[in-house]
Parts: structure tokens; sequence; C-alpha cells
């Protein structure tokens, strides 16, 4: 009893406990002052607590955060209630502070924590006598560990009662250098070395798109035989244009880097995913129909002379030029190409320091996709009767002038956009040269594929010829009779 004697008058009449444990946050000696302070454990029967608060030493910490017990302790110490303020700064002192106002100690320098059920240690009490007691905790109870100035040591404050606690069991053997006698290896902090990894990045991005496009066209339509030519007149068509496409983009690198190991051990290879994003737009898009701008009705010799007595010849000195509209871009295809390779970090693991890696890499394709296909066209003539019409029957009459192929050019003018970006806080080794940001230049692949690209000309494959009466009849000597959808069941006549 007489070393616990002499561990409250250290304190100025009012006990505090402390808890000290080694650290493997480097090679910082663990403080011997405070192993004279303290004895070891107790053979006595440790009292159990089920609740705390009924001796309270700085009172109840309010909210289970850092920044909450440092300012609860702020506050105790500026009022000084009952010489707390000589006891905070003595609690301080003993690991390793000048006190509370001491610039290093500061809300980083405590931890939230869990004591479990079953830790055994000295409890602090306050109002009676500053006594402590051997206990044993009944159940888990919300804590705060304290740590020394050097990183080597902690104490706890319990955040019921802002008492201390002090667990023998946790306290560091000093270890500087390790004694070889020492059984325990485990209390003695392992050296920091440097180890080798490498970082993978890696990251894919898939979008799909398409649209439908729907146009008008001015065609020509001509009707030829054997070299000659009948003009059957300029049509304003409905022209439709559907596209579906996909894109990817894809980054990969990998970097080597001297990281920190604290004797836990690092792995030869760590993979951290890169995320690509993509984007997609279409500036223009156009349709070409028809040869030469014109779409030809091939038609025999029978045909062309009944289309003779309703069209006229056209024009020899009638230039065929083509409608097919300048779609024409510069093609662009740029990509993000790797950093030249290079090691972070370096030297024996004395000095450790936090480096930050910015990755960025991107890739832009701009292009035009052209496909040329061919469309079944039918050219139905419509004569619209006017006057009385018979029971059941239709004002409109419809003439089918034949099936024909007509060749479609499309083209879609499109560009793609990739971008990739992380930034990754890694923990180095520094010989001196380590930056604190390190750019990082990633490589990107960008593909792309249109699977569908498909033109319809007409109204769903038709298009329509109006039609006099005359005009009508003339054309019946080589053409028949149809439906307005170019069949030719007789209930629609």
């Amino acid at each position: 009893m007489k070393k616990r004697e002499g561990l409250l008058k250290f304190f100025v009449g009012a006990f505090t406990f402390l808890v000290i444990s080694s650290n493997v946050s480097g090679q910082t000696p663990c403080s011997t002052g405070l192993h004279e302070v303290f004895g070891e454990k107790s053979s006595e029967t440790p009292v159990v607590l089920e609740r705390l608060g009924t001796s309270p030493q700085f009172g109840e910490i309010p909210k289970h955060t850092a920044e909450a017990a440092y300012n609860h302790l702020k506050k105790v110490h500026a009022k000084n209630l009952k010489g707390s303020k000589v006891e905070i700064d003595n609690f301080l002192k003993a690991l390793g502070y000048q006190g509370f106002k001491d610039p290093g100690f500061s809300q980083s320098k405590i931890e939230p924590a869990v004591l479990p059920a079953g830790k055994t240690g000295w409890m602090g009490a306050y109002s009676k006598g500053h006594k402590y007691k051997w206990s044993v905790l009944g159940k888990d109870f919300e804590t705060f560990k304290i740590i020394s100035a050097d990183g080597s040591c902690h104490a706890y404050i319990m955040k019921k009662c802002g008492n201390a606690f002090y667990d023998p069991g946790e306290r560091c053997i000093p270890c500087t250098p390790c004694d070889p006698n020492v059984n325990d290896k485990t209390k003695c902090p392992p050296a920091v070395v440097c180890a080798t990894q490498t970082l993978n990045f890696a990251g894919k991005g898939k979008i799909q798109a398409g649209d439908v496009i729907n146009t008008t066209k001015n065609i020509p339509v001509v009707a030829s035989y054997n070299g000659k030519n009948l003009c059957v007149g300029d049509y304003q068509v409905p022209v439709r244009l559907t596209y579906d496409m996909n894109a990817s983009g894809e980054v990969n690198y990998a970097k080597t880097v001297k990281v920190c190991d604290y004797g836990q051990g690092v792995p030869s290879n760590a993979s951290i995913n890169l995320p690509v994003n993509l984007l997609y737009n279409v500036a223009s898009s156009d349709v070409a129909v028809g040869e030469n701008g014109k779409m030809i009705m091939a038609v025999n010799s029978k045909q062309f002379k009944t289309l003779k007595k309703v069209y006229k010849e056209c024009p020899a000195s009638e230039s065929a030029s083509s409608s097919v509209a300048s779609n024409n871009t510069n093609k662009v295809n740029t990509k993000s190409e790797a950093s030249p390779a290079s090691v972070s970090g370096g030297g024996d693991g004395k000095n450790c320091v936090k480096q930050t890696l910015t990755l960025n890499g991107s890739a832009v394709t701009e292009d035009v996709s052209s496909k040329v296909g061919t469309n079944e066209v039918t050219m139905i003539g419509v004569y619209k009767k006017t006057g009385k019409l018979q029971k059941g029957e239709t004002a409109n009459k419809y003439k089918c002038l034949g099936t024909y192929s007509i060749p479609a050019k499309s083209s879609v003018n499109y560009s793609l956009k990739a971008n990739s970006s992380l930034s990754q806080i890694i923990e180095v080794c520094d010989d001196g040269t380590v930056k604190p940001i390190e750019e990082v230049s990633v490589p990107m692949t960008l593909t792309n594929n249109f699977t569908k690209q498909e033109v319809v000309v007409g109204d769903y494959g038709r298009i329509y010829v109006p039609l006099s009466k005359s005009e009508y009849k003339k054309l019946g000597k080589s053409f028949s009779r149809c439906c307005s959808d170019g069949s030719s069941k007789s209930k629609c006549y």
C-alpha cells in the first residue's frame, strides 16, 4: 500500500489512473517514468462494476466523440472545481505533456473506444477520499483513450463518470532496444520497414444509345426503259433513320510504391477500381436516297408506252446531280497515355509520409458512321373520285405502279468522350524525394460499334403519286388496281 500512497501524493490529492500500452506506429521508446509510478496486477478479488457514475472524477462526457471529450475536459479545467485544473494537468504531465494547454495536446490525441466486459484494472474514484479499487467491468463501457505525447502509451477516461481506468496488463515494457531476454516480444514495437507494393488501377464503363430520326426528302421519280426516261414528278417522301450503338471505355494502370510496413505485413499487390464515365452525342445525320438523287422506276416496254401517255420525256440536258448531303467531319481519335514507370517512395522506413496519387485518363472519338442499303419501294397512283358513290364504294382509287429497289445511304456524325479520375491516399517511405501530390496519367481505350443503322423510304415503303381521272384510266392498260397498302384484295376496291 505504500506504493499506492505515493501515487496519491503524486496527483495532489486527487487520484488519476493511467493505462500504458505499446504502440506500433514506430520505434518510439516507452515512457520509463510511467512504469515507475504504477504497480502490477492485484491478487485481490476484483469488484464487479455494473454501472458507473456514483463517484465521478471529471464528470460525464456528453457524447462519444473526441471533440466532445476535449471540450468537456477544457471546461472542467477552466472551472477548476475541487482542484480539477491541477488534477487534469498532472494527468497529462504523466503522459508527457506540459499540461492541458500544451500545444501538443488536442482532440487528435483522444480516441473514442469501448472497454469490454471482463476487463480488469484500477478504477479511480473521486468522492470517497480519492481511493482506487481493483475492479472488473461487468459489461461493455464507452471510454476515451488518451494518447501520450510521444505516441507510445495511453490512458483511459470513462465516458459515463470521467474516471480514469488503468490496466497493468496493457502496460508497455521498456523495449528500446528490445531486451532479447524478454519472452513476450509482442510488447516491443516492431521496426517499420519499407515494403514494395504494386497498385493495380483498373475500370470499365459501358453505354448503349439509339434514336429514330424522321425527315422528308424531295425525290425526283424517273421511269426508265432502254435508255429513255420519263419524268414522273418530284415528291416529298418521308424518310426514317433508325440506329443503335454501344460503346465502352477501359483503363488499366499499375504503379509500384514503397509503403510503410508496421509489422502487420503488406500484400505485394492491391487492386483499386477506377470509375469510367462515358458521354455520347450525335451532332448531325443525313440520308441520301436514289441514284444520283433520283428514284428510278425500271419498267418494261409496255409499261413505258403506257406511262408515256401520261408523263413527258425528261430533257436530255437535265443534270443528274447527286443529292448526297455533305456530312464530312474531321476524324478525331485521341486518348491519354500512361505516365512513365516510376516508383513512389524509398528509404529505410524511418520517415513515413502521406502521399496523394491523382489519376486521370481520357479519350475522345469523333467520326461518321456511314452505311449503304437498298429499300424496296412500291409506287402507288391515287385518284380521288368525286360525285355520287355506289354503295360500299370508296372515293380513293389506287393503281399499283410497281415495286422498285432504291439505294439509300445514311450517315451519323457522332462524338464519344470518356474520362476517369481518382485520388488515392497512400503512406509511403520518404527518402526526401516524395511529392505530397503526384499526378498520374492512366491509359484509356475507347471502342464503339453501330449495331443497327437502317433507313425506311416512303410511308412504310410506299410512295403515293396523285392522278387525275384520265391518268388513272390510261395507266390501267398496264397497271392493276390495288389497295392503299399495295395489296390486291378485291374488298378494298
